[in-house]
């Protein structure tokens, strides 16, 4: 009976090398880049014509992109990889920490009056002042977990993209 739990267990795991791993990571991180970048225009715009309702749904739409990303980032095996726990902590955490500026969006448009929305405002004001923060402590990680597995990252590890969340283009 303990087999069978733990081959049920395992089921649902995906199995690669580390650099696999790692180039999914990357390739994770830039398949948002098109979808941050429309949502954010989408958001300006709702909120400038204080459209609330619509910057939450565009929000709401994010954060269940964002979280299918933490899911399929979860059900990686990485087990035996050196740093690989280490790596998919900071990967789950970068990932949550974006997805947490769009349930920032969403509780500003969400909010029943102006006092609520500038309260959520500000605190996703204060979110944004870690994302540079955040966005190091995962290249620095994916750079660590390369060498700790004895491979060269092909090109620059996960980068901030122009159309991150909260950084709008000043054009």
């Amino acid at each position: 009976m303990v087999v069978l739990f733990f081959l049920t267990a395992c089921k649902d795991k995906i199995s690669m090398s580390a650099k696999q791993y790692s180039d999914e990571i990357a390739r994770l991180e830039q398949s948002l880049a098109e979808p941050i970048r429309q949502t954010e225009n989408a958001i300006k715009v709702y909120a400038d014509s204080a459209d609330y309702k619509d910057v939450s749904l565009a929000a709401q739409k994010m954060e269940t992109l964002i979280q299918e990303k933490i899911d399929k980032i979860e059900k990686i095996d990485v087990t035996g990889f050196t740093g690989g726990e280490d790596f998919k902590t900071v990967a789950v955490r970068y990932f949550e920490y974006f997805k947490s500026l769009y349930t920032a969006y969403r509780e500003i448009g969400d909010a029943p009056d102006e006092a609520t929305r500038i309260t959520a405002s500000n605190r996703m004001n204060q979110i944004l002042t870690a994302q540079e923060e955040v966005i190091l402590r995962l290249q620095d990680t994916q750079v660590r977990f390369a060498a700790e597995n004895g491979f060269m990252l092909e090109k620059a590890p996960v980068q901030q993209t122009n159309a991150a969340p909260g950084k709008r283009d000043s054009a």
